[in-house]
């Protein structure tokens, strides 16, 4: 009995929550301030006003008197600026600023009525949550319901401008090629800073010689100049068996990444090697210690490395010599990206290279950098990846503004 009764008052306190939500008047002119250009009467309209609900009442049963709050819009004390009933950063509040215009509409310039147009320089927190755009742990830039990373979020700092044709995804004042967090997820799109990274390898200055010794034999096969500071190589925390082991990559200055891991014996640093793979040699009995046993390992000896531009895919590139190095790459599919992929476009950009295959039956697409064997250096993997780059978010940034209309 006590539970059931517990029960009908808990239901009866939502429906008085949701009945004040849409009843709430806080200027008293029969309107509810839900429906209400003038929340609170002060003869400036929602949209704005920087203080939606505060202000001397010009008309209205409250004329002359100050009614609401004092708490201005960009305040990160306000946290229900338009006195709806719904809290600005809850999930079913699409018009934060209570002006009519839905919060992810194109016709939405300024999302929480601060006086600042969204895509402004100087507008650091969008949905006025009190939390700025680039915070690790603002998941919702724009306010609209969606948390930035998923697939339905076009428009991730709800500036009208679909992402792949948004030269600033996340709104955060910094172009998308020199953004470390392009799309405000909170995950660094470096590859040596993803969550936890850190614990796999040895603090640089504890392995200060190794690193020099190494980056110096990356940057004379991948032809980077000593001046370039793109190079990052790390050390593993621990050896790999006799290995002496750790993992470098290559960062351009519109943040696409090449990468790979590199090893030596620990008694001859000249057999150092800067593109391996390990390969699981064990036996294949399913027992965790069998794969984490770093005896049932061994270094390939394929010359392979990775390639990734911010948000995209892989592209793998590899080469047995004295094969000229090849390229892999397989476009995100439809159940991906909610798009279907710029496969025809994706083949005429990138047909012109040598040995180039393509299949539309698993989206992959294939062939060498260069015509002579050996790898050419890393400029020619950096311009395959920014025309797959250029050509992806073009392709999905038209569909994601159709999306959006």
């Amino acid at each position: 009995m006590k539970t059931l009764l517990t029960l009908t008052l808990s239901i009866l306190a939502l429906s008085t929550a949701s009945a004040q939500s849409s009843t709430a008047d806080l200027d008293r002119d029969g309107i509810p301030n839900i429906r209400d250009a003038d929340i609170d009467n002060d003869g400036i309209l929602n949209g704005s006003d920087l203080n939606v609900d505060g202000g001397i009442a010009k008309s209205g049963p409250l004329k002359g008197q100050y009614i609401g709050d004092r708490i201005a819009n960009d305040d990160a004390a306000e946290l229900d600026m338009d006195a709806d009933g719904l809290l600005d950063n809850a999930a079913n509040e699409t018009d934060i600023d209570g002006d009519g215009l839905a919060d992810n509409s194109k016709l939405e310039l300024d999302i929480d009525g601060d006086g600042r147009m969204d895509n402004a320089a100087n507008e650091m927190d969008i949905d006025g949550d009190g939390l700025a755009d680039n915070a690790a742990n603002e998941m919702d830039i724009d306010g609209d319901g969606l948390d930035d990373g998923v697939r339905g979020e076009v428009d991730t700092d709800g500036d009208g401008a679909a992402n792949g044709l948004d030269g600033d995804v996340d709104g955060d004042g910094l172009a998308n090629n020199s953004d470390a967090d392009m799309n405000g997820t909170g995950v660094i799109n470096d590859y040596f800073q993803t969550a936890g990274a850190d614990a796999a390898y040895a603090p640089d200055a504890s392995v200060a010689s190794t690193i020099a010794y190494v980056s110096g034999e990356v940057r004379r096969i991948l032809q980077i100049p000593a001046t370039d500071n793109g190079l990052r190589v790390r050390v593993g925390a621990s050896q790999f068996g006799s290995l002496i082991y750790g993992a470098w990559r290559y960062l351009s200055a519109d943040n696409i990444q090449v990468y790979a891991t590199w090893c030596y014996p620990s008694w001859d640093p000249s057999q150092l090697k800067v593109f391996v793979d390990w390969i699981y040699t064990g036996p294949l009995s399913g027992i965790y210690e069998d794969y984490t046993n770093p005896a049932n390992y061994v270094v390939s000896e394929e010359n392979r490395l990775s390639a990734q531009y911010p948000g995209g895919g892989f592209t793998f590139i590899g080469w047995v010599p004295p094969e000229p190095a090849g390229f892999y790459f397989s476009a995100p599919n439809e159940q991906a990206t909610g798009f279907a992929p710029p496969y025809e476009k994706l083949r005429a950009a990138l047909s012109s290279y040598p040995n180039f295959s393509s299949s539309p039956q698993y989206l992959d697409f294939s062939g060498s950098l260069v015509s002579t064997p050996g790898f050419p250096g890393v400029q020619p993997i950096i311009n395959l990846q920014r025309t797959i780059m250029q050509v992806s978010r073009a392709w999905y940034g038209q569909l994601e503004a159709q999306q959006m209309r």
